[in-house]
């Protein structure tokens, strides 16, 4: 029996704030049998609630004054509740605040676990990339408060975090996914040291959301190498439908990518168009040539076997180009045209009605 009992009390006592909140428990409870027998009948400090807040007054040595014991004995428990706030609840207190910083070095240095739901989780980190990709997403009012978690490799990130503000990290490990709440993420988001990389960490992640249950999550690949985009966007669609593959290297793509899930397609399959069926041209618009509706220009391209994908607002070297139409919209002479087509269009302005 006392090997047993030494044994519970070793095990309730291996953590070291359980010793002062056991001293602490124990003044509670013999400062309230010690003030209950000896004090006066029908005294405040004897009621329930007048007692607690003596004990809390008292044990912080505060010593307001409004309740204090008249009787000796009553007096002997005062002494122990002052004497264990003064000793057990700063120790207490300590381990408290050792408790919260410790949780704010590990959280810092991507080792804790987070708790966030609907939230975008880049896998790889690199600071200047991941603050642009933010960048872009923090100009959306829908995403200005979406939380960002990096999952940083071993030499990514040396030290804690330089942009808690920003986002959170969790260090690569076989807890990593589950740290980094991945099947309850909006969107995750792979970048790999190389497309191969990028390749074989997907398949851990698709891997990972199948034995939680396969959650609708968006899988975006950040791809480097441009000449292999058909080659990887096969090898993705082996891992999973939801796959995309984005071009890592421009913000905006990955931006607009995590927020319109599918999109990444149109800029994949634009950039394959431009590749093997046809060019990309800027066209001028003859300065006087008349003015017509975009809708009339695109129908009249798009007849000769042409796109308009853009309008420039001038014939300027560095002209800026509008991809959305404006509610009637014109083009007149002086503009400039984005177009696709085979080979460079040779354009009868005379012939537009």
């Amino acid at each position: 029996m006392p090997i047993l009992l030494f044994q519970l009390l070793n095990r309730f006592t291996a953590r070291s704030w359980r010793v002062p909140a056991l001293v602490l428990a124990a003044a509670f409870v013999l400062g309230w049998v010690l003030i209950a027998v000896f004090e006066a009948p029908g005294a405040e400090i004897k009621s329930p609630l007048g007692y607690v807040w003596y004990f809390i007054v008292s044990g912080t040595t505060t010593g307001y004054g409004d309740l204090s014991p008249e009787t000796a004995g009553g007096r002997l428990g005062g002494v122990l509740i002052i004497g264990s706030g003064v000793t057990a609840g700063l120790v207490l207190f300590a381990e408290l605040t050792l408790w919260m910083s410790k949780g704010r070095i590990m959280k810092a240095n991507g080792r804790a676990q987070l708790h966030h739901r609907g939230h975008i989780v880049v896998v790889g980190y690199d600071r200047d990339g991941l603050r642009s990709i933010i960048g872009q997403l923090r100009a959306d009012r829908e995403f200005a408060k979406t939380a960002v978690v990096a999952v940083f490799r071993h030499g990514e990130l040396s030290g804690e975090n330089p942009d808690p503000d920003l986002y959170d990290v969790v260090e690569s490990g076989s807890t990593a996914f589950d740290r980094a709440c991945v099947k309850d993420a909006r969107t995750v988001l792979v970048v790999g040291r190389g497309d191969d990389e990028t390749v074989r960490v997907m398949l851990q992640v698709a891997a990972y959301l199948r034995r939680h249950g396969d959650p609708a999550v968006h899988l975006l690949a950040g791809l480097r190498d441009g000449g292999r985009r058909a080659e990887i966007a096969d090898a993705l669609a082996l891992i999973g439908q939801d796959a995309e593959p984005v071009d890592i290297d421009d913000p905006a793509v990955v931006a607009d990518s995590i927020r319109n899930p599918g999109v990444s397609a149109i800029y994949h399959n634009l950039a394959s168009t431009l590749d093997t069926d046809g060019t990309l041209y800027r066209v001028n618009v003859p300065e006087g040539a008349g003015e017509w509706s975009r809708l009339d220009v695109a129908i009249f391209l798009l007849r000769r076997g042409s796109t308009l994908l853009a309008v420039g607002e001038s014939h300027r070297p560095n002209a800026r180009f509008r991809l959305s139409a404006a509610p009637d919209e014109t083009i007149r002479g002086g503009q400039a045209l984005a177009v696709v087509a085979p080979e460079r269009p040779d354009v009868p302005w005379h012939e537009l009605p």
